[in-house]
Parts: structure tokens; C-alpha cells; sequence
């Protein structure tokens, strides 16, 4: 069988930097830096500094960058602040939800007056761990996440990262997680809280369930597909342009991520 042919685009194009890859602030530092180069070029020849930019915007967008080193440039003179207002996020519901709140009124944690913390309900912890031996036990993820999410299962794009995956309707994002693992926890959690809480859970938005079902992961002691410790610590996580600290949940058996929190 003979293989299709490699368009001309296709190797010049590098989709580590370009793309869903592509860094905003990265991108921008590089298209201010061409815009300069090419009035510097159009004070000798106009012609020229035209020519300079469409070439300097051209390699943006077919490279990822103009400058060679431009992450580590961004990192080291970007203030965190700038970073953040070109950061892109998922757009969250206007919605907002006290996470700590909803949990107490719903009873599924309760206060540890003992250690002045929170801690998991006994009934709702036994009704989850049914919940996550049922949902391992299901081969069907599309169609846990399409209940998980209230849509129907075709119009769900699955796309895997290593252990990781990202969920999208027509292209837009909905949802990722860390691994299967922290999947099954929510599916289940989402199923446990719907026995619940009924139309309370069923009726947040989309957004504010998933805060829930991620702080819901800071209560897991066993790993939802192996039954593995699991174990918390902190590190060092780098972007494209920029390091930062995070507390992360991960099974020291199976080593899955089930949780990753920015401190």
C-alpha cells in the first residue's frame, strides 16, 4: 500500500509549537519581535520591511517561533501576571460554586472536629468504592462520559496523551483528566452523588460539578483501578513558558495521576 504523499506544508510545519501547541504568549513575543525587524528594515527599503514581516509571520505560524529560545526568553522575562491575561483557559460556567459548602450541605463530608478538618462521610466513601468497582469494571468510557456530561456519545471526541486524555464536542473542550483512573473516580462520584443529592447534583453546571468531582479526588486513600496507596507530594511542573508548583495524587502502585492541584 502506498503511502500518501507528504504535502510541502506538512514538513515545514512543526506541530510541537504550532497548532492546539501553540504558547499565546510565546507567539506574541515573537510577532511584536518581527513587527520591530521590519520597520528597522523599512527605514532603508519599504519594499523590504514588508517583505521582512510577511516572512517573520509566515515562520510564526509555520514554525511556532522566529526567535530560537523563546520559551526559556518568555519565562525568565515574562512577570506571572502577563503570562496569566494571555493564558487560555477553558471557558468556565458564570455559575460559581463553594465547593467546601455544597459538599457539607450535601452531607458528603462532614467535619472532623478532632483534627479541625473535613472528612468523608463513611456512607457516601462505601457507596462511592461500589460505584468505582462497578465502573472499572466497564469497558465503555464514551458512553460513562456522555452520562458524566449529559451528552449523547457520538458527539464525543476522545483524545489520549500518554495516560492522560482531553474530551471535546466539536473541537471545543469539556473536560480532561489526568488518567483512567482519575476518570472512573469521577464517573463513579457522579453516579454516588446523583443517588444523593438528586436534582441538586444533576441540575449544577457543567463546571461547577467538576470542581466538585476534583475535590472529591483529595479524599482518595486506594487507587479506583488497582486499589494502590495513594500517595501525595509536591513539585515542579513546566510549561512552555513558565514553571510552577503543584500538589499531586499519584498510586504508588499503578503510578496513575489522579490529581494535580496549583499551590
Amino acid at each position: 500500500m502506498t503511502a500518501a504523499p507528504v504535502s510541502l506544508l506538512e514538513r515545514v510545519e512543526n506541530p510541537e509549537h504550532t497548532g492546539e501547541n501553540r504558547c499565546l504568549p510565546c507567539t506574541v513575543v515573537n510577532v511584536v519581535l518581527a513587527g520591530a525587524l521590519s520597520v528597522a528594515v523599512g527605514v532603508v527599503s519599504p519594499l523590504a520591511g514588508v517583505l521582512a514581516f510577511a516572512v517573520g509571520i509566515a515562520t510564526i505560524r509555520f514554525r511556532g517561533y522566529l526567535v530560537p529560545g523563546t520559551p526559556r526568553l518568555t519565562k525568565r522575562y515574562f512577570p506571572s501576571w502577563l503570562l496569566d491575561r494571555f493564558g487560555k483557559f477553558p471557558a468556565a460556567d458564570a455559575e460559581e460554586i463553594d465547593v467546601e459548602r455544597y459538599l457539607l450541605s450535601t452531607g458528603v463530608v462532614v467535619d472532623d472536629r478532632g483534627a479541625d478538618d473535613l472528612e468523608i462521610d463513611p456512607g457516601f466513601e462505601d457507596r462511592w468504592r461500589r460505584r468505582i468497582r462497578e465502573v472499572r469494571g466497564e469497558s465503555a468510557d464514551r458512553k460513562a462520559l456522555a452520562e458524566l456530561v449529559g451528552v449523547r456519545p457520538d458527539t464525543l471526541d476522545l483524545e489520549w496523551y500518554g495516560d492522560a486524555f482531553v474530551a471535546r464536542i466539536d473541537g471545543e473542550w469539556i473536560g480532561q483528566w489526568e488518567s483512567r483512573s482519575a476518570f472512573v473516580a469521577d464517573v463513579a462520584a457522579s453516579r454516588a452523588l446523583e443517588e444523593r443529592a438528586g436534582r441538586e447534583w444533576s441540575g449544577l453546571p457543567l463546571a461547577a460539578r467538576s470542581e466538585v468531582l476534583g475535590a472529591l479526588r483529595l479524599f482518595l486513600e486506594r487507587c479506583p483501578t488497582c486499589e494502590g496507596e495513594v500517595a501525595f507530594e509536591q513539585e515542579v511542573v513546566d510549561s512552555c513558558c513558565r514553571s510552577y508548583d503543584v500538589v499531586a495524587a499519584r498510586c504508588t502502585a499503578c503510578d496513575d495521576r489522579l490529581l494535580e492541584v496549583g499551590i
